[in-house]
C-alpha cells in the first residue's frame, strides 16, 4: 500500500492576495424572480495595445409575469483611483437591442442595466447588449510569469458582472457560447465545444476568431475564457470525453507529466458518482487568483503549481478540482451560504480518489491534516458554522469550514449510513440535482431517502452548530470484573452537547487489539461506558478508524489498575 505524502493542498487552492480578499464589492445575494436566462451569447475583442475590451452579449431570457423592466449585472465605469485622474475601470453600454433590430430604452446604475421591455409573459425574450470598458477584475488581464501578456476569466465569486452582463448569481444557470476576436498569436479555451478558428480580414495585424459553445447548463462563476501562447497536448478520452492539457510552452515540458493524472481521475468520478455532464475536460494553466479554479470543462491552475514530477499536491488539487465538475458545477449551490456543497464535497472527493490510487493510509493523512485547519480555524472563529448566511464578504465563506469541515461531515455521514448506502445516496443526489441547483435540505433528504435513516440531528449539529466535540477521557480496569470504565466529557467552549458514535480500542502493550467495543453513542456531557476486557490493558485508542471530527484526550488522572 503506497503512501502519498500531503504537504500544502490548502496553500494551492488559495494563492489568495490580501487586497483581493478584502475587496469589499458588491455582495448582496440576490436573484431576479421571475426571470430565467436560458443562453448567453458572448462576443469579446481583446487588443495587445491596450486592456479596454469591446463586448457584445445577446442574452435569450423568459418572464413569468408581464414585467417590463428587467435588470443584468454590469459593472459600471468610474474613475480608477490607483491611476491617473482620467482613468477608469468598468464598462461603458453603448446600445440594447431586440431581437428585431429596434433599440430598446435601458439605464446602467447601481452596477445592473435596467431594460424596458414590452410584455411577453412565459415567452422568449432576446436582447443584445453592446459595451466597452476595462475590467476592474473578472477577467485578469496580466502578464505570465514568463512576460507573455494573458487574459483569463476569474469569476468566483460574482466577479462574471465585471465584464459579462449576467444575472450573478448560483441559482440562475444557462448555456453560453463565446466568440473571442484576438490577435492571431493566441489561442483560446472557454466552457464546452470548440466550434471552430477563422482568420478576421483586415487590419494592420493578422487576428482570429475563436468560437466555443456549452450545451449544458452552468452558473456564471464558472463561465470564463482563457486568451495566451499556449501548448496542448491531448491526453486521450474518457467514455467519449476528451481529455487536454494547456500549458505556456515553456511549462509543457513538466506541466504535461503534471496534469496527466487527469484522465484517470475523471474515470474514477464517472464510474463513482455519475455521467461527465460537459463536452470536454481542459485542465489549463494560467495567470489568476486562486490556486486552482474549477470553470466548467476548462479548469484553471495557477503558474505557480507547475512541479514536473508525480506530486501528491498536485493530483489532490487536480482531484479536487476535477470532483467540482459534479459538485458545483453541476450540483450546484443555491445560493452562497450552501458553498460546502461544493467545496466540502470537492474536498472529501479528491480525499476519495487518493484513498481509491493509495489506500486507506493517504485519506487518513488528508483528514487529519484537514483536521488540524478545522482545529486552528475554530480557534479563531469560535462561532462559525458551515452554512453561513450572515457573511457579507463572500471570500469570507473560502475557510477551513466550507471546505475542510464540510469534507469531514461527508466521512462521517459514509460512516453514519454505510459506505453502499452513502454511495447509493451520492448517485441518487446527483441524478436528481444533475445541471440543477440544491440545498442541503435536499441532499439531507435524498439521503434519508436511500438510508431510510432520520438524520436531521446529524446535519443540524454539524452544519448549522458552532464547534466541534472536545473530549476529555479517563480510565479505570476492574481486574476481579475483568470490566474496563471510560468516563468521557465534553468540554468545547460553546456548551454545546453533540451526539456522537464512540469507539474504543483496547490493546496490550505489544500494541496487540485485546477488545474493541461497538459503536457506542454519545448524547450527554458527561458518560460512562463499560467494556468487557479479559486483561488488563497497556493503552486505550479512541476512534480508531478516524471517522468522528472531534479532540480526544486522556485525563492526567487515567489509571489501568484498581
Amino acid at each position: 500500500m503506497r503512501h502519498l505524502r500531503l504537504k500544502n493542498l490548502f496553500l494551492f487552492l488559495f494563492l489568495i492576495p490580501a487586497a483581493y480578499a478584502q475587496f469589499p464589492g458588491n455582495l448582496a445575494r440576490y436573484t431576479q424572480p421571475g426571470v430565467d436566462v436560458q443562453h448567453y451569447a458572448f462576443s469579446l475583442t481583446l487588443s495587445d495595445s491596450t486592456n479596454q475590451i469591446q463586448g457584445e452579449t445577446t442574452i435569450r431570457f423568459t418572464r413569468a409575469d408581464d414585467r417590463q423592466t428587467v435588470w443584468f449585472d454590469l459593472v459600471a465605469a468610474r474613475p480608477d483611483s490607483g491611476q491617473r485622474a482620467d482613468a477608469t475601470l468598468g464598462m461603458r453600454v453603448r446600445e440594447v437591442r431586440l431581437a428585431d433590430g429596434k433599440t430598446a430604452p435601458f439605464s446602467h446604475r447601481n452596477d445592473r442595466v435596467f431594460i424596458n421591455l414590452p410584455p411577453a409573459p412565459n415567452q422568449p425574450t432576446e436582447v443584445t447588449i453592446r459595451y466597452e470598458g476595462t475590467p476592474a477584475r473578472g477577467l485578469i488581464i496580466s502578464r505570465n510569469k514568463y512576460g507573455d501578456r494573458t487574459f483569463f476569466g476569474d469569476n468566483w465569486p460574482n466577479n462574471a458582472r465585471n465584464y459579462l452582463p449576467v444575472v450573478d448569481h448560483p441559482s440562475d444557470k444557462a448555456t453560453c457560447s463565446f466568440t473571442v476576436n484576438t490577435p492571431a498569436t493566441y489561442r483560446v479555451i472557454a466552457n464546452g465545444k470548440l466550434l471552430g478558428e477563422s482568420a478576421v480580414a483586415g487590419g494592420r495585424t493578422p487576428r482570429k476568431l475563436t468560437r466555443w459553445q456549452e450545451s449544458t447548463p452552468i452558473p456564471t462563476k464558472v463561465m470564463v475564457i482563457g486568451a495566451a501562447r499556449f501548448a496542448v497536448e491531448d491526453v486521450g478520452a474518457v467514455g467519449g470525453v476528451p481529455v487536454q492539457s494547456w500549458l505556456y510552452p515553456n511549462d509543457s515540458q513538466k506541466g504535461f507529466i503534471d496534469y496527466r493524472p487527469a484522465k484517470e481521475i475523471l474515470q474514477y468520478f464517472i464510474e463513482r458518482i455519475g455521467p461527465y455532464s460537459y463536452e470536454k475536460l481542459a485542465n489549463v494553466e494560467s495567470t489568476t487568483v486562486f490556486g486552482g479554479m474549477e470553470n466548467a470543462s476548462c479548469i484553471f491552475y495557477n503558474e505557480k503549481v507547475i512541479v514536473g514530477h508525480k506530486d501528491s499536491d498536485v493530483e489532490a488539487l487536480l482531484a479536487h478540482e476535477i470532483a467540482h465538475q459534479w459538485f458545483g458545477n453541476s450540483a450546484t449551490e443555491s445560493d452562497w451560504s450552501q458553498l460546502w456543497l461544493s467545496e466540502g464535497f470537492a474536498t472529501y472527493f479528491s480525499g476519495l480518489y487518493l484513498e481509491h490510487a493509495y489506500g486507506r493510509d493517504t485519506l487518513n493523512a488528508v483528514l487529519n491534516q484537514n483536521k488540524n485547519q478545522i482545529f486552528r480555524y475554530t480557534a479563531l472563529k469560535p462561532k462559525g458554522t458551515v452554512v453561513d448566511s450572515t457573511t457579507t464578504n463572500l471570500m469570507d465563506l473560502l475557510n477551513p469550514l466550507s471546505y475542510q469541515k464540510g469534507g469531514w461531515i461527508l466521512h462521517m455521514l459514509r460512516h453514519e449510513v454505510g459506505d453502499d448506502i452513502f454511495w447509493k445516496g451520492i448517485r441518487a443526489y446527483y441524478e436528481k440535482f444533475r445541471n440543477a441547483n440544491a440545498q442541503t435540505s435536499d441532499f439531507q433528504s435524498v439521503m434519508e431517502s436511500v438510508s431510510g435513516k432520520k438524520l436531521g440531528q446529524f446535519f443540524q449539529q454539524w452544519l448549522y452548530q458552532p464547534g466541534y466535540p472536545d473530549l476529555v477521557w479517563e480510565s479505570s480496569y476492574d481486574a476481579a470484573k475483568k470490566e474496563l470504565v471510560i468516563d468521557v466529557r465534553q468540554i468545547q467552549r460553546t456548551g454545546t452537547v453533540f451526539v456522537l458514535p464512540l469507539t474504543f480500542s483496547v490493546r496490550n502493550a505489544s500494541g496487540r487489539e485485546l477488545s474493541r467495543s461497538g459503536k457506542l453513542i454519545m448524547n450527554q456531557q458527561a458518560q460512562s461506558f463499560t467494556i468487557p476486557v479479559s486483561a488488563k490493558p497497556a493503552t486505550i485508542v479512541i476512534d480508531p478508524d478516524n471517522t468522528v471530527l472531534m479532540r480526544a484526550e486522556a485525563s492526567s488522572r487515567t489509571q489501568m489498575g484498581k
